[in-house]
């Protein structure tokens, strides 16, 4: 049999190059938006969950938004036969995906639970009437003050789950902000002791949290 070029094997087999389409089973869950089945690892398409180190400000206190997130996640999915559909695959190789628990899309529920943001950058504006009504709510982080995880990501100082991609160059130690109206324009607010772009300016209260 004569042997087929190199091109015409990938063209034959291109759902071997990125895995599966679809993998179903029970998962554990890694972070707010990521999941594991069966050795599969599934970053949720379309949404962005705070970092699991990540913290977040509630009725004036900071609490870990990051692992409630993950555990709002993990509670729901907890003994169910969960389905991911791959929508994508990202530049670690994860199968980026949509998840149903039944008739129940998992990305939707954790932006209308205020588990999760639209990710805009990668899809998410089908979920931004899911977030709307997370925020008439107030649920999750929505209840409080929060910096969009893919913001935070961008600050070398913080702590990032292992194997999640910083998004941007590193922030310049030279950061300012005139006022908490620049902060939050620039998606930095609430800005932290020690985090770029931090001064007592911002901290009114001097809880070490500016523009809360």
């Amino acid at each position: 049999m004569r042997a087929l070029p190199l091109f015409a094997l990938l063209l034959t087999f291109p759902a071997a190059a990125q895995g599966p389409s679809s993998v179903t089973g029970i998962p554990t869950v890694t972070d707010g938006d990521t999941l594991q089945i069966r050795g599969v690892k599934v970053r949720l398409y379309g949404v962005d969950a705070p970092e699991s180190s990540q913290t977040c400000v509630r009725a004036g206190k900071v609490y870990g938004c990051g692992r409630e997130a993950a555990f709002a996640l993990a509670n729901f999915v907890q003994n169910k036969t969960v389905t991911c559909t791959r929508r994508d695959t990202d530049r670690y190789g994860r199968l980026v995906g949509v998840c149903r628990v039944g008739s129940t899309e998992v990305n939707r529920w954790l932006v209308e639970q205020g588990w999760a943001l639209p990710y805009l950058a990668y899809g998410g504006r089908v979920y931004q009437q899911a977030e709307r009504s997370a925020q008439a709510a107030r649920r999750g982080l929505h209840a409080g003050t929060f910096q969009a995880p893919w913001n935070y990501r961008r600050n070398p100082q913080n702590p990032v789950t292992a194997g999640t991609p910083r998004t941007a160059a590193p922030v310049s130690s030279s950061v300012f902000y005139r006022n908490c109206t620049a902060a939050r324009a620039a998606g930095a607010a609430p800005v932290r002791a020690g985090n770029p772009g931090y001064g007592k300016h911002l901290d009114r209260d001097g809880d070490g949290i500016g523009c809360e």
